[in-house]
């Protein structure tokens, strides 16, 4: 009995839910970052509809997909530049200015105006969610601790992954826009708690003095598990990235309404919070690779699956379903991989290149909706399930 007790405990310390051992710091944050993760959430699964509602077609919604990730990465691995304690003032700073331009859809008409806000809300979603993820780290100085309070983090802050679609869904109604004035309040919503990151409830774990937390972007590629991990992340990207950009569009063109996309979305990312815990409930995983290739396996049969979406709906519907899978695994073990594989003086490095890495793939999506507009659906997508599949074997001989 007491060895069960012992092994249940040790399982909810590895899904973040030993509520006891949390420290109050660590929940300010927690609270907060669930609220950029929401507003993060959104904005990704609800482009191609904003874009609609300006009267973009599919390489025009490609293109503002691309420069809303490509903005969050390259924010995300600039933020290595920042010293762990300013990363207070730099969420404080962010947070609002996220909150003021988000409603400006409401009054803007033009497409230029539109990628200027999509890139700029990219950019500063990339700031708040890469130090929301370091300050996650912050609350307590003991290493055991801070891992425990790391798999809260994790599970809690998934959540939003699933609940922003289903709501956007539900809300759709009031139209896309009004809902980007109304979301927006949870970024002015997130400050009092990053506010009271103060006195007995401050971060306590700071950069060691003279320490620059730098390392060669070139040096992490000699570490085979690392290249299999970011392999893997460009590989399942592009079935994900497909859906997130033009899952929307596809549907309609199927026969399904707006609303069952969202909730679809929601679904999809079902699958890629249960993965998440049931990843860690395994770890720690010593043959990471196997988990790595059934991976991208899963994201190969999506992509096929995308492909037979003009043959039955019911082929997108299992695209979405199995979609999200993949993303639980490459990006549970990535992080993984990134945190351990390297030392101390290489990990910020090592994990701002990898969230970076796993936007990459998000600059394709202006080709994907020019391909779709000369091209079609079907062919379209059949051209990128082929290079899904090259990657695939990349994977499978590395």
């Amino acid at each position: 009995m007491s060895n069960a007790s012992a092994n249940q405990k040790r399982g909810l310390r590895k899904v973040g839910l030993d509520f006891w051992l949390i420290s109050g710091a660590e929940w300010l944050v927690i609270v907060a970052a669930f609220l950029g993760r929401y507003l993060l959430q959104f904005y990704q699964t609800s482009i191609w509809n904003l874009s609609q509602s300006f009267g973009m077609n599919s390489f025009e919604v490609g293109i503002g997909f691309a420069l809303f990730t490509v903005a969050f990465a390259v924010a995300a691995f600039l933020m290595r530049e920042f010293k762990p304690s300013q990363l207070k003032t730099v969420e404080l700073i962010s947070l609002p200015l996220l909150g003021i331009t988000m409603p400006l859809y409401i009054v803007i008409h033009g497409y230029a105006e539109a990628y200027t806000l999509m890139t700029i809300d990219g950019f500063l979603s990339g700031i708040i969610m890469d130090s929301f993820m370091t300050m996650a780290g912050m609350a307590s100085v003991e290493q055991w601790k801070r891992q425990v309070e790391q798999a809260a983090f994790s599970f809690w802050v998934s959540l939003a992954l699933i609940v922003a679609p289903f709501t956007t869904g539900y809300l759709l109604g009031l139209g896309i826009r009004k809902l980007f004035l109304i979301f927006a309040v949870m970024a002015f919503i997130a400050m009092p708690f990053v506010a009271a990151l103060r006195g007995r409830y401050s971060l306590k774990y700071m950069e060691a003095k003279g320490h620059t937390g730098k390392t060669s972007i070139m040096s992490l590629f000699k570490n085979k598990e690392y290249n299999r991990a970011i392999v893997a992340a460009f590989t399942y990207t592009i079935p994900f990235f497909i859906i997130m950009s033009f899952g929307g569009i596809y549907g309609e063109m199927l026969g399904l309404s707006s609303s069952t996309t969202f909730y679809l979305l929601s679904a999809m990312f079902v699958g890629d919070v249960v993965t998440r815990l049931i990843i860690r409930l395994k770890s720690p995983i010593q043959n990471k690779r196997i988990y790595l290739l059934f991976a991208v396996t899963v994201a190969l049969v999506a992509a096929v699956f995308l492909a037979l979406g003009s043959v039955s709906a019911i082929f997108l519907v299992l695209a979405f379903l199995i979609a999200g899978i993949p993303d639980g695994i490459s990006w549970t073990l990535g992080l993984q991989i990134a945190n351990t594989a390297f030392k101390p003086e290489e990990i910020a490095t090592s994990t701002s290149f990898f969230s970076s890495s796993m936007m990459i793939m998000s600059a394709l999506m202006p080709l994907v909706g020019y391909m779709i507009s000369i091209a079609g659906f079907t062919t379209t997508l059949w051209v990128f399930t082929a290079i899904t599949g090259i990657l695939f074997a990349v994977e499978l001989l590395m």
